[in-house]
């Protein structure tokens, strides 16, 4: 009886996101004494997002026209946005001044998030914890010193350490440790971490399901590749929506902390004159009391 025999390929088993893909490999190592620079595809795609940026705001801004279009239009309509929008409708006309950081930090972490679904990157920048925490430095850098600026240095942190002076000294001792720990570690920390988080956890989720439908799709049955092939298409739409969504709170979350650190040491307006605001000319405040 003459058996045959047919040689079969291993199946190795599906293999998930490993850490190289947020650990890239180095390009390039120069070792300046005890400093030593690199380079590799997230810190590339960084300075990517920063040159991108900066030039798409040259080219609209170097030669304005009264009648905007093109790029121009592009970029006045992102500035309107953000000027209107964030730092007028959340610091008020004092956030006037603070609408060219705020618009950088919305454009710039925009770019950094949506090369995640960009053919030729796949990799959102800000997956690297290393990119939201220099950007929560500076955005805590900006709202103490706008808070300095408006208050002065005394009465800013006068109020810091003590929020609620008129309370009973037990309160006040509990508050003043709560609110520098609030105002000078925890607002940082959790601006960096809560981009972090959501561009690391969104990319992840995403290669899950490219990879399982690149995995599944040659194997019968089909549908499991289907609907994993299905599901990462979706998710990429998803996470586009998110990458909007990510820009958009960083830079809210960084106009309301420059508006509370500019507003420390102003009182509530009285009963009285907020109704005296608001009367009609000529008739007094009593008579709407």
């Amino acid at each position: 009886m003459e058996v045959f025999v047919v040689p079969v390929l291993a199946d190795e088993g599906f293999e998930g996101p490993t850490k190289e893909v947020f650990q890239t490999p180095h390009w390039f190592d120069v070792g300046i004494g005890s400093v030593n620079l690199y380079l590799n595809k997230a810190t590339a795609l960084t300075i990517f997002a920063a040159l991108f940026v900066g030039v798409i705001f040259w080219l609209g801004f170097r030669r304005a026209k009264i009648i905007p279009r093109g790029i121009q239009n592009l970029c006045e309509s992102a500035y309107d946005f953000v000027d209107v929008q964030i730092a007028r409708g959340v610091i008020g006309e004092k956030g006037a001044r603070y609408t060219p950081y705020l618009l950088v930090l919305f454009s710039f972490v925009l770019v950094c998030n949506i090369l995640a679904i960009i053919p030729a990157a796949q990799f959102p920048a800000t997956s690297r914890i290393a990119v939201p925490m220099v950007l929560a430095v500076v955005t805590w850098v900006m709202f103490n010193y706008a808070g300095i600026k408006a208050n002065g240095a005394g009465a800013y942190f006068k109020e810091m350490i003590d929020p609620a002076p008129t309370a009973p000294l037990a309160i006040r001792l509990l508050l003043g440790p709560i609110e520098i720990l609030s105002t000078l570690i925890v607002r940082p920390f959790t601006l960096a971490i809560r981009l972090f988080a959501n561009m690391f956890a969104g990319h992840l989720l995403l290669l899950v399901f490219s990879l399982g439908a690149d995995y599944l799709l040659p194997k019968p049955p089909f549908v499991f590749g289907v609907a994993s092939l299905l599901v990462a298409i979706i998710l990429t739409a998803f996470e586009l929506v998110i990458d909007a969504l990510q820009a958009y709170i960083i830079t809210i979350l960084t106009a309301a902390y420059i508006g509370g650190a500019m507003a420390h040491g102003e009182h509530e307006v009285a009963p009285s004159e907020e109704l005296a605001e608001h009367a009609p000319v000529g008739v007094p405040a009593a008579a709407h009391a």
